[in-house]
C-alpha cells in the first residue's frame, strides 16, 4: 500500500510540473521546428537555475521564475510568444 501511495505522489509531481509548448515560441532561425524546440527546452530546463541564464534572463527583460529558462531558450533562437 505505501508503494501505490508514493507512485500517486510521482504520478501527481509529474503531471504538476510546467511543459512548455512549441507553440508558446517563435524560432529565430527559418525551418527549426518541434523536434529542435524539444531538445533545446529540455536543455533550458535543465540549466534554468544556472546564475548565467538568470543573468541573460535579466538582460532580456524577463522578470520572475522562470528568467533562467527563458534566458536559455532566447540565447538558443527561440522567443516566446506574447500573452
Amino acid at each position: 500500500m505505501m508503494r501505490a501511495g508514493i507512485f500517486f505522489i510521482c504520478i501527481l509531481f509529474a503531471s504538476c510540473s510546467e511543459d512548455r509548448k512549441f507553440e508558446d515560441f517563435t524560432p529565430e532561425e527559418i525551418g527549426k521546428g518541434e523536434q529542435e524546440f524539444r531538445k533545446d527546452s529540455q536543455k533550458c530546463t535543465k540549466e534554468k537555475d544556472k546564475f548565467s541564464n538568470k543573468i541573460q534572463g535579466r538582460e532580456f527583460g524577463f522578470e520572475g521564475e522562470h528568467t533562467g529558462y527563458l534566458g536559455c531558450m532566447k540565447l538558443n533562437g527561440w522567443s516566446q510568444k506574447p500573452d
